[in-house]
């Protein structure tokens, strides 16, 4: 006896839902699927071909031909929806041995979470769903012929019902645990608690890198800015001068967007600006203001801030630098 076709509608269905309304997500905003192309370390050639503009159009047209190629031609709809999701997950378990997390725009802002093993085990649940649809697809009949053929069978309200459901679960935000926070103390201690430096990511002209591997390399002061506003001019003015007053902790200015679109603006900083395009690496800091700083130590703790606004940055600036002092003083009078 035959297995029935009609509960292999199911499959198909969720697929191209999924497509859907993952390229109506990306079509919103393509700012946001090029940034996710450069943090998952995808090859530089597919922006230079504009695939991260391109990718929305390719879902939808795979999603079209899912639904709607007939007999033998469903074959090669189900074999390129195969193809695309089996490429997805590669990127995200690829994506999972960065050592940092990694925002994930699969689905646009609708879907932007956390790049974990739950957005692996979604990506490989697809896979096998493409696969189911795939090896139905020899059956020799598409969807849309299979659906003109239900007539009463309640089949469908029940695919229909499946892919509603399923598609909300598979575009549910992946989280992290939230950051630490710090000890509070009295009001009359003024001891610095050091927090860790919490996950985070941030671009620059070597493309990303995690908090965690900068502040490994060197201690940074992070400030935070808008390059665009009218006191931009003052934040890049005292720039030099916190250098040589932090000297030699690197003092970097990151902005709420990629470095290379702030380097058009300020090229003479750019070998010191880093960008925070999703500005979530700013929250994780807890700054927030514009400007805003903070003081990454080398032992992966919080050394400093945050500090909110110009004449806070100055005084962090100035505290650290005496400290910093205090330290070659030290340390000249040990070597005598």
């Amino acid at each position: 006896m035959p297995v029935p076709s009609t509960p292999f509608l199911v499959p198909p269905l969720l697929l191209v839902a999924i497509l859907v309304l993952s390229a109506a997500a990306k079509l919103r905003d393509h700012g946001d699927t090029a940034s996710v192309f450069t943090k998952l370390q995808l090859p530089r050639f597919l922006n230079t071909i504009n695939a991260p503009r391109l990718l929305p159009y390719g879902e939808l047209v795979v999603a079209a031909l899912l639904l709607l190629l007939p007999g033998g031609w469903y074959v090669v709809a189900a074999s390129l929806t195969l193809v695309l999701f089996a490429l997805y997950l590669v990127v995200v378990v690829r994506a999972l041995h960065f050592g940092y997390p990694v925002r994930c725009g699969c689905f646009g802002r609708l879907g932007l979470g956390w790049i974990t093993r739950q957005t692996a085990v979604r990506n490989a649940v697809l896979v096998l769903l493409a696969l189911v649809a795939w090896l139905d697809s020899w059956r020799g009949d598409g969807v849309v012929e299979r659906l003109q053929d239900l007539g009463d069978d309640g089949w469908w309200l029940a695919a229909v019902l499946v892919t509603v459901v399923t598609t909300g679960f598979v575009v549910r935000e992946s989280k992290l645990p939230a950051p630490h926070q710090p000890q509070r103390v009295d009001d009359d201690d003024d001891r610095y608690l050091a927090r860790p430096i919490p996950y985070g990511l941030l671009d620059g002209p070597d493309g990303p890198d995690s908090l965690w591997k900068l502040s490994d390399a060197a201690a940074r002061l992070l400030v935070f800015w808008d390059p665009a506003r009218d006191s931009a001019p003052v934040i890049a003015e005292r720039l030099p001068v916190w250098q040589e007053q932090l000297h030699p902790v690197r003092v970097h200015l990151v902005s709420l967007s990629e470095w290379s679109q702030v380097r058009t603006l300020w090229p003479e900083l750019a070998d010191d600006l880093l960008g925070d395009p999703d500005d979530e690496t700013r929250v994780r800091l807890q700054v927030f203001t514009r400007p805003g700083a903070v003081l990454l130590g080398t032992d992966r703790l919080l050394a400093g801030g945050p500090a909110e606004g110009l004449e806070d940055i100055e005084e962090l600036v100035a505290a650290a630098a005496e400290e910093l002092q205090a330290a070659a003083a030290t340390g000249e009078a040990a070597a005598q």
